[in-house]
């Protein structure tokens, strides 16, 4: 359905189901992704190791990205959020059953391969419906309905513990259920923009800070999920208080994404990009100080939580504003695909310096990318003109 034919409520209603969709999804992924890092710690296992398995999920919507805009012409929207949300599912179920490593790093790249169809679903559903005047803070919404699934699954996981079967099943029913709103989506679904062949290359070229944006971010949100709890545990934490330190960062995220967004509509989203990098750095900074401070440790990961995530979310709402609905879901394919090379080698980084240098190496690495980003934003900032 072409959302020209959206009334108002029709168009709430759409938003409502790809968000509770997004919602579903959230938890799961923001429950597996410390509980197989806290199993495999538990195993004995090297912290290289376990950011190298982290960066399966990003990997795989790596390898799959350019082929999806195919595959979503062949099957449709509808059919490919299901045949995504299933596969996903499954690959969950299937942990406990195949424990060893190389079976953990199949199945964690078969379920990112398939969780990337409703990734790049909803993001384009998202942008195609937003508008200039709302489109930081329905942005903005998504994020804070995706970082409370993220909150709430480490949550689980710190309730239920990593033994046994229970966590596994409770990840892969939040997947599944993801569906239901979905199926009763029907027309509500807009149609996918066709996808231009060899445009990602020329996406990424027009848009460089966006892209740098979706890099950084993808570095800095990976690294911090897969070894939040970790640092945490190198600093003396229980594992009950480790895994509640991720909740607080991705609170932040719950909590701030739509005042971020807000802002970005009623000013500039580039000045608002500038001011979330900045503090980001600054947080990777107060961290080491803070992490024995006692209750300053709170605010300062809920801050730090939501300018973090607010990178890529800003990124989203660059690439609506300067491409038209027919070339979104080429822009954003490239988008989610660089954040994904971000999302390999931020585990990948953190995990070898910990190993390296103790707990600091991974606000090492996330301070560098936050840097990096800084110096990006002062030499390529300056925005292209909007697509026709």
């Amino acid at each position: 359905m072409t959302t020209e034919a959206f009334t108002p409520a029709r168009r709430r209603l759409s938003l409502l189901a790809v968000n509770l969709c997004v919602l579903g999804v959230g938890i799961g992924i923001g429950a597996l992704v410390p509980l197989m890092a806290l199993r495999m710690a538990g195993q004995g296992i090297d912290a290289a190791v376990i950011g190298l398995n982290a960066a399966m999920f990003p990997l795989a919507v790596l390898v799959i990205g350019p082929v999806l805009p195919r595959l979503l012409a062949r099957l449709g929207s509808l059919r490919s959020l299901y045949l995504g949300l299933s596969v996903t599912a499954l690959s969950v179920l299937l942990l406990p059953v195949l424990p060893g490593l190389a079976a953990w790093f199949c199945l964690r790249f078969l379920g990112g391969a398939a969780a990337s169809i409703q990734w790049v679903i909803s993001e384009t559903w998202l942008n195609i419906i937003a508008t200039d005047r709302d489109r930081g803070r329905i942005m903005g919404l998504y994020a804070s309905v995706l970082a409370a699934g993220f909150a709430i699954g480490p949550l689980i996981i710190g309730a239920v513990g990593v033994a046994g079967w229970l966590p596994f099943l409770l990840v892969a029913l939040a997947i599944a259920l993801a569906a239901v709103p979905i199926a009763f989506a029907g027309d509500l679904v807009p149609d996918m923009p066709a996808h231009a062949p060899g445009a990602l290359g020329a996406v990424i070229r027009f848009q460089p800070l966006v892209m740098a944006c979706g890099l950084g971010g993808g570095l800095m949100d990976f690294a911090l999920f897969a070894f939040l709890p970790i640092y945490g545990l190198g600093h003396g934490l229980s594992q009950e208080s480790a895994v509640l330190i991720l909740s607080l960062f991705i609170g932040g995220n719950v909590l701030l994404q739509i005042p971020i967004g807000w802002i970005a509509d009623h000013t500039s989203r580039r000045a608002t990009l500038l001011a979330v990098i900045l503090v980001t750095l600054l947080g990777a900074v107060l961290l080491p100080l803070a992490i024995d401070a006692g209750w300053w440790l709170y605010p300062l990961l809920v801050i730090w939580g939501g300018t973090t995530f607010a990178v890529y979310t800003l990124a989203l709402g660059l690439l609506g504003d300067r491409f038209p609905p027919a070339q979104l879901a080429a822009a954003n394919v490239a988008l989610v695909m660089v954040y994904q090379v971000g999302s390999v080698i931020g585990p990948t980084l953190s995990g070898t310096a910990i190993d390296l240098t103790g707990p600091e190496g991974l606000v090492v690495v996330v301070g560098v990318a936050a840097v990096a980003l800084l110096i990006a934003f002062l030499r390529i900032g300056k925005p292209a003109p909007r697509r026709h």
